[in-house]
């Protein structure tokens, strides 16, 4: 039950994605969706019981998506100062790469997957983007085109 249910969640978010990123609403979008969904979601599923890995995301780390998600929009402004500054003193902006501690966390499943949460949900960002996780050495390595530490959230 608990592979249809995991099964069923993945259909259930490629298909919107696939709509989301098609950009029209038709019925061939709907039953294309629907199909790659569908493969993807069970070439997913195959792949995750074939590897018998369960990542696991701890609930808290869903505390951060409205602040990273909010953070898109203030980054979008980050970036367009960026542009107007690299015009305005023609020189242009290459931004830095830096490293932070890993928050403590398993070399588990569960370890493994708020790691890719980390990787994925920093990454939304438009003005810092996560490289590397050195989960050994506890680090994750960013770059950003304007630092600021509000952009890597939540690594």
């Amino acid at each position: 039950m608990a592979r249809v249910l995991a099964w069923l969640a993945w259909w259930l978010l490629l298909f919107w994605l696939w709509l989301a990123l098609a950009g029209e609403w038709n019925a061939t979008e709907w039953v294309a969706g629907a199909g790659a969904a569908a493969l993807a979601a069970t070439l997913g599923e195959l792949a995750r019981a074939r590897v018998r890995l369960e990542p696991r995301l701890p609930a808290r780390a869903l505390a951060d998506v409205p602040q990273a998600l909010l953070q898109v929009v203030v980054d979008f402004g980050l970036l367009v100062w960026a542009l107007a500054a690299s015009v305005a003193r023609r020189e242009v902006v290459r931004g830095a790469f830096r490293t932070h501690a890993l928050e403590p966390g398993g070399d588990d499943a569960a370890g493994a997957g708020l790691r890719a949460w980390l990787e994925i949900a920093a990454t939304y960002s438009p003005n810092a983007y996560v490289v590397d996780i050195d989960a050994r050495r506890r680090l994750v390595l960013l770059h950003d085109l304007v630092p600021s530490r509000a952009s890597e959230r939540p690594a």
